[in-house]
């Protein structure tokens, strides 16, 4: 008899997205972007060019903010999906949906639009490359700088929301069997279905797109090389990039002209005399 009300019980407990505040959903969200956060961390030392503390910070800005913004739609629509859509899907696995769709075609998405605003900020139409230069924030980086970049980047991920909602909306039939079929083992443990689908899933996935799109978010050496050099002709101090020394280099190729040309004077001295 216990155990027969305990079965009922739990079936009728729902997967909370998040919950009152302080309670088990909050707790995970805490522990799941606490974890992101340090794989970022750990991202910084294992590039082959250690990116400055503040530099990595405004990088890593603008994937929190995309984090939080994105997190905020996919409660949203999850929470619609299940009410306003007419298939048999709870707001848990249509949260489970979206997150994966995120994190995997969104990451690609995410890439080709960034591509495609720098082609038009690059345009003769437009003609503001020095929009283009994702991952420059100046030299000492500049907080105004970073904001323009962190307002293109939400702007892209708002039209990403947007072209996967309406993949969803336009699939919503063949996701929602796929997404019972995968998580409706767990509707009798609703503690369990949250942690798989809050935490589990997302530290996997958000892990795997955190970097992805870390590594063309930020500026690659080549650039950086570029801008530093051209910063330095502008300046009019030479510059020092990589491993080798151009202006030793360009400095020894001067003195060896120099010292030919006088040993060519010295022979045209000698014949006159």
């Amino acid at each position: 008899m216990v155990a027969q009300e305990d079965v009922e019980a739990a079936s009728g407990l729902e997967c909370e997205l998040l919950g009152k505040w302080g309670s088990f959903g909050w707790w995970l969200q805490v522990f799941l972007g606490s974890v992101c956060l340090v794989s970022l961390v750990g991202k910084r030392f294992t590039d082959k060019v250690r990116r400055p503390w503040k530099v990595w910070f405004f990088d890593t800005a603008k994937q929190g903010t995309q984090a939080l913004m994105n997190h905020i739609i996919n409660i949203g629509l999850s929470m619609g999906f299940g009410e306003w859509l007419s298939v048999d899907a709870d707001p848990c696995n249509w949260y489970w949906i979206n997150m994966s769709l995120d994190c995997t075609l969104g990451v690609a998405i995410m890439f080709l639009l960034l591509r495609l605003l720098q082609c038009v900020y690059r345009s003769k139409l437009v003609a503001r490359p020095e929009l283009a230069r994702c991952g420059h924030y100046g030299d000492p980086p500049d907080f105004r700088i970073f904001l323009r970049q962190l307002l293109d980047w939400q702007a892209l991920v708002f039209v990403q929301k947007l072209m996967l909602a309406a993949l969803v909306i336009n699939f919503r039939a063949s996701m929602a069997l796929i997404s019972t079929a995968l998580l409706g083992w767990l509707d009798d443990f609703p503690r369990a279905k949250l942690v798989v689908v809050m935490v589990l899933m997302p530290l996997i996935l958000n892990v795997f797109a955190l970097w992805t799109a870390d590594s063309f978010l930020q500026a690659k050496a080549n650039d950086c090389d570029e801008v530093q050099v051209r910063e330095s002709l502008v300046a009019g101090v030479p510059a020092v990039v990589g491993r080798d020394v151009p202006a030793f280099h360009a400095q020894a190729d001067e003195d060896l002209e120099d010292s030919i040309m006088s040993f060519q004077e010295w022979k045209r001295s000698r014949r006159q005399a």
